[in-house]
């Protein structure tokens, strides 16, 4: 299986996992900025470059969710 796949395929289970976890009550911008958040800290990847692609990238899933 292909690095491509496997991120697919992850991309898609978070995806559902999110939408099911905001449809139980949780908010969407809670679950975001929660992301976010660890991403900028001390826990999240690389320098400031890495960092903001990671945002970056949580923005994009955010735009998949419902």
């Amino acid at each position: 299986m292909s690095n491509n796949a496997q991120v697919d395929a992850i991309e898609h289970l978070l995806i559902a996992v999110l939408n099911s976890s905001i449809s139980n009550g949780v908010p969407k911008d809670y679950l975001l900025n929660t992301a976010k958040a660890s991403l900028l800290g001390s826990e999240g990847p690389g320098g400031p470059e890495q960092k903001s692609a990671a945002v970056d990238y949580v923005n994009y899933i955010g735009s998949k969710l419902r």
